[in-house]
């Protein structure tokens, strides 16, 4: 249970670790009183496709999560292109001249 967008994006980025494990559903409940909702993790990954859904973590940490201030805005990292700009980002401890781009 979270109405927070980190937990969201976590749980987004490692869903597909799950899977692997044997998980068949997640849910995440969203939302108060009678605007109280379920929100479909695993159909989410179905739809954005693994890699897309692994790089939003880096999207959302890069536009303002709770410990980062934000370099820009969220939509603004998902029309650029996330999987091409931000699938390598944060693997290694350097960053590359397409990380700094």
């Amino acid at each position: 249970m979270s109405n927070d967008t980190d937990s969201f994006a976590l749980l987004l980025h490692f869903t597909p670790y799950f899977q692997t494990l044997g998980m068949k559903e997640i849910w995440q409940q969203y939302g108060t009183g009678e605007k109280r909702r379920m929100l479909p993790l695993h159909q989410a990954i179905s739809r954005l496709v693994t890699p897309l859904a692994k790089t939003m973590i880096k999207a959302h940490i890069l536009t303002g999560d709770d410990c980062m201030s934000k370099m820009g805005t969220k939509h603004a990292a998902v029309t650029s292109d996330p999987v091409q700009f931000l699938m390598n980002f944060g693997e290694t401890e350097t960053l590359s001249e397409q990380d700094v781009a």
